[in-house]
């Protein structure tokens, strides 16, 4: 009988779950450790977050987006839509002012001089990527703009 009384102690000291379900410590309310969802949450999911860094740090990491892809490529290489030519480009300027975009984007213009001489400008389009980070997710020709002045003298 001692040893049976023995082995029992040495079994409740040994499994503390058994101590536990003794208490009724895990028989209580189960708690969930998700986090709780409000109509506010769901709409900041949704959302884009906004760039918070200044028109000049963004043209600092479109220089150095630039300087990087040249180091890699031997150039910065973009290709004409239109045509489906690859350019290869060496910058000029990065202007220092920044556009809005779709979705809490920012656009920087570049200025590029391609082999010929030509002047081209390049739209990089930049989005927030989450804790303080930016990408740029589009690098585009932009569209040169017909003058007017020049369609009405080819009529």
């Amino acid at each position: 009988m001692k040893r049976l009384i023995l082995s029992c102690a040495l079994t409740f000291l040994i499994c503390p779950q058994t101590r536990s379900m003794a208490d009724n410590e895990l028989m209580g309310t189960a708690l969930s450790t998700d986090t709780t969802k409000t109509d506010e949450a769901s709409d900041m999911d949704d959302a884009q977050a906004y760039i918070q860094e200044t028109d000049e740090d963004l043209a600092g990491f479109v220089q150095d987006y630039v300087k990087k892809d040249t180091i890699l490529k031997g150039a910065f290489l973009l290709e004409e839509a239109a045509s489906g030519r690859i350019l290869k480009l060496n910058l000029e300027t990065v202007l220092k002012t920044s556009s809005s975009g779709p979705n809490n984007s920012k656009i920087m213009e570049a200025v590029f001089r391609d082999p010929a001489g030509k002047k081209r400008a390049v739209l990089f389009r930049i989005q927030s990527i989450g804790f303080g980070g930016i990408d740029i997710f589009k690098i585009e020709l932009k569209k040169e703009e017909k003058s007017k002045t020049s369609d009405k003298t080819k009529k």
